[in-house]
């Protein structure tokens, strides 16, 4: 497999590696918290089950004649902090994040080729299955996140209530639906909060294309998720028509 990197959304605007990096370095940090107890063999943990941002680093080079070509295709994804990218190391799996930082080095005697460093931070550190799936169970390892839930208000005199068998709940109050109107739920998109600033939001969600704020956190953490061998027919809709759910399965890397 050689390695390509590709925006999450929208047109792809693929980037394929010619040959891949050298190395891979990609590590799963927990983000659980130990305190220490003066003079005991016992102490205490706090846990979630969360996983810190991944940093992965890339370490390689471009030669041959294309090389300044591959080096300013690469590069442009990792200077792109405004859109959510998909990084490929397996056909079928990817990463999703943005690029941290990327750099080139002139090494002596090296003048045929570009050596470079780069950084891509995964802020949602779940290896995706490539197939976007809108049946069935979660086939990896870990828990995967709802991509999106597509469907048409039933009526717009009652709430909008999704779950999920993890105990995360999302409401929109019927004040803010009309019978009819389309209803589109993201996992996340980059948002443009004024001035060209761009922030992640999650369970962001669409009433008739445009975005409402008037989603409610009703329960846990409102971030629609799926476990590992749990089918998508856990993740209830109240209030839909002609609903369709999406996810893909999700690894531990």
């Amino acid at each position: 497999m050689v390695m390509k990197i590709e925006n999450f959304e929208g047109a792809a605007d693929t980037f394929t590696w010619p040959y891949n990096p050298q190395s891979f370095d990609d590590s799963t940090d927990s983000n659980h918290q130990v305190t220490n107890i003066g003079f005991q063999r016992h102490h205490i943990v706090v846990s979630g089950g969360g996983i810190n941002p991944k940093n992965i680093i890339l370490t390689g080079h471009f030669s041959g004649a294309s090389k300044l070509t591959n080096w300013r295709d690469c590069s442009k994804h990792f200077f792109e902090t405004t859109k959510i990218k998909k990084l490929y190391f397996e056909s079928d799996k990817f990463h999703v994040g943005i690029g941290q930082q990327i750099k080139r080095t002139q090494v002596g005697g090296r003048t045929n080729f570009i050596d470079y460093v780069a950084n891509f931070n995964s802020f949602l550190p779940v290896l995706f299955g490539d197939t976007l799936r809108t049946s069935g169970t979660n086939d990896g390892n870990t828990t995967t996140f709802i991509e999106k839930i597509t469907g048409t208000i039933t009526n717009g005199a009652n709430d909008v209530v999704i779950t999920d068998a993890l105990g995360n709940e999302i409401t929109i109050d019927n004040s803010h639906l009309t019978t009819g109107n389309t209803f589109e739920y993201f996992l996340v998109k980059m948002v443009n909060s004024g001035s060209g600033i761009f922030v992640s939001e999650y369970a962001y969600v669409e009433l008739n294309g445009v975005q409402t704020k008037n989603v409610q956190t009703t329960d846990g953490f409102g971030i629609l998720q799926l476990a590992p061998a749990a089918n998508v027919t856990t993740i209830v809709t109240t209030n839909l028509s002609t609903v369709i759910k999406s996810f893909r399965d999700g690894y531990v890397d």
